[in-house]
Protein backbone atom coordinates (compact mmCIF):
# COMPACT_ATOMS: atom_id res chain seq x y z
CA UNK A 1 0.00 0.00 0.00
CA UNK A 2 1.38 3.35 -0.79
CA UNK A 3 0.74 6.54 0.87
CA UNK A 4 -1.99 7.60 3.50
CA UNK A 5 -2.66 5.36 7.30
CA UNK A 6 -4.15 2.27 6.97
CA UNK A 7 -7.48 1.77 8.17
CA UNK A 8 -6.38 -0.61 11.17
CA UNK A 9 -5.84 -0.16 15.43
CA UNK A 10 -2.42 -0.88 14.50
CA UNK A 11 -1.83 2.31 11.76
CA UNK A 12 -3.66 4.53 13.82
CA UNK A 13 -1.35 4.21 16.65
CA UNK A 14 1.86 3.95 14.37
CA UNK A 15 0.46 7.40 12.93
CA UNK A 16 -0.16 8.92 16.59
CA UNK A 17 3.38 7.18 17.42
CA UNK A 18 5.22 9.49 14.31
CA UNK A 19 3.39 12.54 15.83
CA UNK A 20 1.14 12.58 13.10
CA UNK A 21 -1.67 12.43 16.07
CA UNK A 22 -2.72 16.59 15.81
CA UNK A 23 -3.37 15.80 11.54
CA UNK A 24 -5.60 12.30 12.12
CA UNK A 25 -7.49 14.59 15.39
CA UNK A 26 -8.37 16.67 12.92
CA UNK A 27 -9.80 14.71 9.89
CA UNK A 28 -11.71 12.52 12.90
CA UNK A 29 -13.19 15.44 14.49
CA UNK A 30 -13.96 17.05 11.01
CA UNK A 31 -15.17 13.31 9.93
CA UNK A 32 -17.30 13.63 13.11
CA UNK A 33 -18.99 16.82 12.77
CA UNK A 34 -20.01 16.35 9.12
CA UNK A 35 -21.76 12.94 9.88
CA UNK A 36 -23.81 15.03 13.01
CA UNK A 37 -24.09 17.75 10.53
CA UNK A 38 -26.34 15.10 8.42
CA UNK A 39 -28.03 13.73 11.18
CA UNK A 40 -29.78 17.10 11.77
CA UNK A 41 -30.39 18.20 8.78
CA UNK A 42 -32.11 14.38 7.95
CA UNK A 43 -34.24 14.91 11.19
CA UNK A 44 -35.40 18.32 10.57
CA UNK A 45 -36.21 17.20 6.75
CA UNK A 46 -38.13 14.15 8.11
CA UNK A 47 -40.10 16.10 11.08
CA UNK A 48 -40.92 18.68 8.42
CA UNK A 49 -42.01 16.36 6.08
CA UNK A 50 -44.06 14.70 8.85
CA UNK A 51 -45.51 17.85 9.59
CA UNK A 52 -46.64 18.20 5.80
CA UNK A 53 -48.26 14.65 5.64
CA UNK A 54 -50.12 15.01 9.02
CA UNK A 55 -51.39 18.41 7.90
CA UNK A 56 -52.59 17.04 4.59
CA UNK A 57 -54.01 14.00 6.41
CA UNK A 58 -56.83 16.18 7.93
CA UNK A 59 -55.05 15.76 11.33
CA UNK A 60 -53.49 18.87 12.40
CA UNK A 61 -54.74 22.22 14.14
CA UNK A 62 -58.90 23.20 14.37
CA UNK A 63 -61.15 21.51 12.55
CA UNK A 64 -61.77 23.36 8.90
CA UNK A 65 -65.72 23.76 7.53
CA UNK A 66 -65.79 23.45 4.02
CA UNK A 67 -68.80 26.16 2.90
CA UNK A 68 -68.59 25.03 -0.54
Amino acid sequence: MTGGVPLTGGGIAQALARGDGAGLLHHLLVDRAIKVALVLVALIVLGLGMALIWKKAGRGGPPRRDDG
